[in-house]
């Protein structure tokens, strides 16, 4: 069976159309035809799980939208952060009132992700109050609230999601009853910080490197205590490392990458990766480019192969995901006059060479997801790690944490 074959097997699975004219999922492995069956069959197969999805869209979905429709909603938003989290929520809403379709296509390329959240204040939780009024209209999409639900959505063919927690500029609040409302909602999983140093700790791009605050101890508590998976991708070293001692669960770095392979604030050292795998937790591999390559190299899906092997090298398979975390679901104008603009505040500097138009060749949204699976069989993973990195490792700790 050939590729196209192949893909249209997938997607009738699902009960969904494709467009032709461009195929996703079709990244220059190499692979014989052998190996491409074998890799659409653990594809389909397998519960496959993006732990850090900036939507499954990606600007080629709004291309796919009512344009009448985005520039009517969009225009109503006054201020530029209102615009990218109502771009951000939009498809949801449409699929919601039946206007469009487009979503289901790009949910096809995984079981499941994560609903990007900045934060877990009343006005930071309001999007997923949302989400979950736009989901109640979906039939083929639901929340995650146990593991159970993912196993389900797998057997059905439908997708589900759930919230995980980034604290933006102002950082995690001080009063911790704000995470059992959190987790009321929906959440799952939280970031302990951001870029720069907060009250929990000090973030991956801080000039000091000091760790876990009094206050952090106690946030980590607070979610072993109530079911919540700790996550420390933004965290700096010896946060990371104060976690892993502090912590009673398996903890997540859900999406970064290798110091080994490519030094960059945002990557893991050896020990990190090491410390986070010792709590039986997971390191999930990003999907940007110019974090796991320099800018000018245009990195490939193979570059992050490499960041997986190399991981999976020092800590086993059993704890390595992938959590993309690129592109956004968004117009590129809107992430460009957002996230773009606002780089330092948010605690990037130019030497981390964020560009808002350039993606992991290879991986444009959702239904590059295969090229995963393409790329695991292509550097001779046997079946169970390739399960495991697309799902059933983050799946094991949100059974062991959540339910």
């Amino acid at each position: 069976m050939d590729l196209f074959s192949i893909y249209l097997v997938m997607l009738n699975r699902q009960s969904r159309s494709i467009e032709t004219k461009t195929m996703p999922g079709d990244y220059d492995f190499g692979l014989s035809t052998e190996q491409e069956a074998r890799a659409q069959s653990l594809h389909e197969s397998s519960i496959s799980i993006d732990m850090c999805s900036m939507g499954p869209g990606g600007p080629a979905l709004y291309d796919r939208l009512p344009q009448d429709v985005i520039h009517e909603r969009l225009e109503q938003s006054a201020h530029s952060w209102q615009k990218f989290r109502h771009g951000m929520e939009l498809p949801y809403a449409i699929t919601a009132e039946g206007a469009s379709d487009a979503l289901r296509m790009f949910c096809a390329g995984h079981t499941g992700a994560s609903f990007a959240l900045t934060g877990v204040r009343d006005e930071e939780l309001s999007p997923l109050e949302r989400l979950k009024q736009s989901v109640q209209q979906i039939e083929w999409m639901d929340f995650a609230n146990t593991a159970e639900d993912f196993r389900k959505a797998q057997a059905d063919g439908t997708y589900v999601t759930y919230g995980f927690a980034q604290p933006g500029i102002t950082g995690l609040p001080r009063e911790l009853e704000f995470f059992d409302k959190a987790r009321s909602l929906g959440v799952r999983s939280i970031m302990l910080t951001y870029n720069r140093q907060d009250f929990v700790g000090s973030g991956c791009t801080e000039r000091t490197n000091s760790g876990l605050s009094n206050y952090g101890l106690d946030v980590v508590a607070k979610l072993n205590d109530i079911g919540m998976i700790i996550d420390t991708s933004h965290c700096g070293k010896q946060t990371t490392l104060d976690a892993c001692t502090a912590t009673r669960a398996p903890i997540t770095a859900n999406h970064t990458s290798a110091e080994g392979v490519y030094s960059h604030d945002r990557a893991k050292s050896d020990e990190e990766l090491e410390a986070i795998a010792a709590t039986g937790g997971l390191i999930g591999v990003y999907a940007v480019p110019f974090f796991l390559a320099s800018p000018e190299a245009k990195a490939t899906v193979e570059v992050m192969l490499d960041h997986i092997d190399y991981i999976v090298e020092r800590v086993g398979w059993q704890h390595v995901g992938i959590g993309t975390d690129w592109p956004f679901m968004l117009p590129h104008g809107i992430a460009e006059s957002t996230v773009g603009v606002n780089i330092d505040a948010l605690g990037f500097r130019s030497e981390h060479g964020i560009a808002m138009r350039q993606n992991l060749v290879g991986y444009d949204d959702a239904r590059d997801f295969i090229n995963f699976t393409r790329g695991l069989v292509s550097r001779g993973h046997d079946d169970d790690a390739v399960r495991g990195i697309l799902g059933s490792n983050f799946l094991r700790i949100f059974e062991t944490v959540c339910g």
